[in-house]
């Protein structure tokens, strides 16, 4: 399950990423999801977690489709089956958010992930009628909508609040900063076809009936707040932000004070990168496990065919000799800088592929490197 984008990453980041709608036809290789793989995730999914829902005329309530019940001792929840497809029937939209190892779910958004240099978070939205699930609204983070099964329709209009945060809702500001009349963008996806919309940006998206179901990859850098925020936890070290206050009189110079040293440390280099790679240490990426290959002695090298790709949103640096990828603060040589960033450059590439391009390398050291960058997790397997 791949994304072949159209645009470079360069490209993307220069001309859409937080600027413009991208359609891109014909991109997602969708042709190993069917309803089966769909009823599988939906099945394993925590239905009692607020992060599954149906939706008809707003979120049904929980109770009504969902029981609890004792299995030999353990407290569960499942699916009322006919209770849902009731729903379903009269139009309501399964929603299934936060999800996570599911395979082929993980490939489309680790292909996201690398393309944009983002964590991601995805979900699925899936339906049978003609009923929109939501009206036009913009959401507080960059959405990759990955058709997967049938068809829909989109319509975007440019946004009337800026660069939305997670605590921002477009109900709250459809009264001071109303969606536009006139469209951007009116599209229809079909199995296959991805859409790139930036955060802010109104969209409504129409099911056309028949059966649809589309992936929603949501992206997550960090933001400027962020680092406002992480600057903010480093000011105890300044024992001008531990006095006591007791007016503004007697307080004025020091609040002044605080003000510049504020000022001096969020406008220095060092600190920030200290801030983002605090960032890249709390970043995981959901990889395959494969205990069959790295937890058997037997097996020291990978077959010739195996996909591998970066486990990190994060390209590894040519200047420096540490990055982190999956929690891991990796240590470099020149040598393994420039085969990591290879690798990150073509996602999905085999170890096959990689040797011949890299020919000058012992083949047998080349071997042995990927397979215990695969066990320390900092490569993994496409498909295990």
């Amino acid at each position: 399950m791949t994304i072949n984008f159209p645009h470079t990453k360069e490209g993307f980041i220069s001309h859409f990423q937080e600027i413009e709608p991208c359609l891109m036809k014909a991109a997602g290789d969708v042709s190993d999801i069917s309803w089966r793989e769909i009823n599988g995730i939906i099945d394993r999914c925590d239905v009692s977690s607020d992060d599954f829902k149906l939706l008809l005329d707003g979120v049904c309530p929980k109770d009504q489709y969902v029981e609890s019940y004792l299995d030999v001792g353990t407290h569960r929840h499942r699916l009322i089956k006919p209770v849902v497809y009731d729903l379903l029937l009269k139009g309501a939209t399964v929603i299934a958010n936060k999800i996570a190892n599911e395979e082929k779910i993980r490939q489309f958004s680790n292909c996201v992930a690398s393309y944009t240099g983002r964590r991601t978070v995805s979900s699925i939205y899936a339906t049978f009628g003609t009923k929109e699930s939501f009206r036009a609204h913009w959401d507080t983070r960059d959405v990759f909508a990955v058709q997967l099964i049938g068809k829909k329709q989109w319509t975007l209009f440019k946004p009337t609040f800026d660069s939305p945060l997670h605590i921002h809702q477009s109900r709250d500001f459809e009264a001071t900063h109303p969606c536009p009349t006139e469209p951007f963008l009116e599209t229809t996806l079909e199995p296959g076809d991805v859409l790139y919309i930036p955060r802010g940006w109104w969209h409504q998206p129409k099911p056309l009936g028949g059966g649809t179901c589309h992936l929603a990859i949501g992206t997550f850098p960090p933001y400027a707040i962020d680092y406002l925020n992480w600057a903010l936890n480093q000011m105890s070290a300044f024992p001008q932000t531990r006095k006591s206050l007791n007016g503004w009189e007697t307080d004025k110079k020091n609040i002044e004070a605080i003000g510049l040293y504020i000022a001096e440390f969020i406008d220095n280099e060092i600190n920030y990168n200290r801030f983002l790679e605090f960032c890249a240490a709390y970043v995981r990426i959901d990889s395959p496990i494969a205990i069959n290959i790295f937890g058997n002695a037997d097996n020291d090298v990978l077959p010739m065919d195996s996909k591998i790709r970066l486990a990190s949103v994060s390209q590894p640096p040519y200047d420096s000799e540490q990055f982190f990828a999956n929690g891991i603060k990796v240590s470099l040589s020149e040598k393994s800088r420039i085969l990591l960033s290879h690798i990150s450059n073509f996602p999905g590439i085999t170890v096959n592929q990689l040797a011949a391009n890299f020919a000058d390398m012992d083949c047998d050291k080349l071997h042995r490197l990927v397979h215990e960058l695969c066990h320390q997790d900092i490569l993994e397997l496409v498909t295990p």
